[in-house]
């Protein structure tokens, strides 16, 4: 019978845990929603014990759908990244973990960028801080509670978290653990930068790093009871949802890429040494495999902006697809297909949410140019899709490494037209894999090279990483692209002063 492996993903709205054999084939998935707290303007938090519930009842799910948990060899917990999961000397958590997506120290990140040190910083690690990393994090509980702080034992990340739950072991690995405080060409915690943001004194906090497939603990009673597994069963660190991902999708050479087109655009290039040019901009971070680091840029343009659409200007869509009898995201794909490449003539700037990456504005909004009596419906939503891909090849050109392949994941990959968009304004083929579960995938085969079901990663990756279908650029629409993309970054480089006077104005 083939090796059962459990992967779980600790995502920020919603948890899941999968069983897979050795192939890679999906035996049993389930899945929890935990609520995000914002108690105050800004803020983004969750209960720590709301969070191992769900994770202990999506186990117990996946584990129950699967079969049974007798020959499940090892567990291994991919999840979101950065935030603050503090613990005091019993193990209990001290407050709501902030997550990465928590602006509370968003005044402590301006003042590190205007004393320079964010900018001291960025060589050693290669990543800009944001409000939501741990390192501003601790930064705010020091200047705002600092009694709370004292009481501290350790912070960790929301996989850590579910890890000590399953083993009573404290610690991370190098990918989450890359953020904020290691030089990444060693490979190691630096007592250097932490100095450089004033938290030297904090750096007793943060856990013990080791690799990612690295046996670090097993399951306890307790956590048997609560999930189904086994006790007794290897528990490995675990690894970073983008590094997991990657995994899943069968990007764990050098030169190798991937997009993951979710709530946010997040385009991740593999490296075999740590390269951080150009200057400030994006984040760093070990990858798994020995020996590979990710460089990674995170734009706030993704999928919303095709929910946005609908919600706002696709009531008739909306009633097309009832009277017919259709989904209306099989509609809305028809009606971009429908459309030819340009859109119409009009070009969509995806910024609903600001940007940040890879250029800095929160001020920054979205717009379509070029509407005319022509524009179609479909061309707006062409336009919306279009202008999701001009930001994604827009972070690839930001981190200046040239990508000919491009593996993509998230729910905007499950889209053939918006694969298809993506792969001719990039000039990248795109390859889709098999599967959905990417993230619990990576983090499973994790596993299975720390308990040698794999010698390697390149090899998990051979057997159990299986592609769904590529899409190849189209030489005929390339130069079409190729002049709109300029066109839209020319746009861009227009509206920004009047990004800020629209919201000044506004307010």
């Amino acid at each position: 019978m083939s090796t059962r492996l459990l992967g779980v993903d600790v995502g920020t709205s919603l948890i899941k845990a999968v069983v897979f054999d050795s192939e890679g084939s999906e035996l049993g998935l389930g899945s929890q929603s935990v609520e995000v707290l914002s108690p105050h303007p800004g803020w983004a938090e969750q209960d720590m014990d709301a969070v191992w519930t769900a994770a202990a009842e999506a186990i117990r799910g996946a584990i129950e759908r699967a079969g049974h948990s007798d020959d499940i060899e090892v567990v291994a917990v991919a999840g979101q990244g950065d935030g603050a999961w503090m613990l005091d000397g019993d193990g209990r958590p001290l407050v709501p973990a902030p997550l990465w997506n928590d602006s509370r120290a968003a005044g402590i990140i301006d003042r590190w960028d205007k004393s320079g040190a964010l900018q001291a910083l960025y060589p050693r690690g290669g990543t800009v801080l944001w409000t939501g990393s741990q390192a501003a994090l601790l930064a705010w509980f020091a200047e705002h509670e600092p009694e709370l702080l004292e009481r501290a034992a350790t912070v960790l990340c929301a996989k850590d978290w579910i890890r000590y739950k399953l083993t009573g072991t404290i610690g991370t690995d190098e990918t989450d653990g890359s953020i904020p405080f290691m030089d990444l060409a060693e490979r190691r915690i630096s007592d250097e930068q932490a100095a450089i943001l004033g938290l030297r004194d904090h750096t007793d906090l943060l856990p013990e790093v080791s690799r990612s497939s690295q046996v670090v603990g097993s399951i306890t009673d307790d956590a048997a009871a609560a999930t189904l597994l086994r006790p007794g069963t290897p528990v490995v660190a675990g690894v970073l949802d983008v590094a997991a991902n990657a995994i899943g999708v069968g990007a764990v050479d050098s030169g190798q890429a991937m997009v993951i087109l979710g709530t946010t655009a997040l385009a991740a290039v593999v490296l075999d040494k740590p390269r951080f040019e150009p200057a400030d901009v994006g984040a760093s971070v070990c990858h798994a495999p020995e020996g590979r680091w990710m460089r990674a840029l995170g734009s706030m343009a993704g999928t919303p902006n095709l929910d946005w659409y609908l919600k706002t200007m696709g009531e008739g869509l909306a009633a097309d697809a009832a009277v017919a009898g259709r989904d209306v995201y099989a509609l809305l794909e028809e009606e971009i297909g429908a459309s030819a490449p340009g859109a119409g003539g009009v070009i969509y700037h995806p910024y609903l949410r600001g940007e940040r990456v890879p250029f800095n504005a929160p001020d920054a909004r979205g717009a379509f140019f070029g509407l005319s009596m022509d524009t179609k419906r479909g061309d707006l939503a062409r336009a919306v899709s279009e202008g999701v891909a001009f930001a994604v090849r827009h972070l690839f050109e930001a981190a200046a490494t040239p990508v000919s392949e491009v593996r993509v994941c998230g729910g905007g990959g499950g889209s053939r037209t918006w694969a298809q968009i993506l792969a001719d304004v990039t000039g990248a083929r795109m390859i889709v894999a098999e599967g959905s579960q990417f993230g619990a995938l990576g983090a499973a085969i994790a596993g299975g090279v720390g308990i040698g079901v794999y010698p390697d990663y390149a090899t998990a990756v051979e057997r159990c990483v299986s592609v769904e279908r590529v899409h190849v650029p189209a030489p005929d629409r390339q130069a079409l692209y190729d002049e709109r993309f300029r066109l839209y970054l020319d746009l861009v480089g227009a509206m920004r002063p009047y990004w800020s006077r629209l919201v000044g104005a506004t307010h």
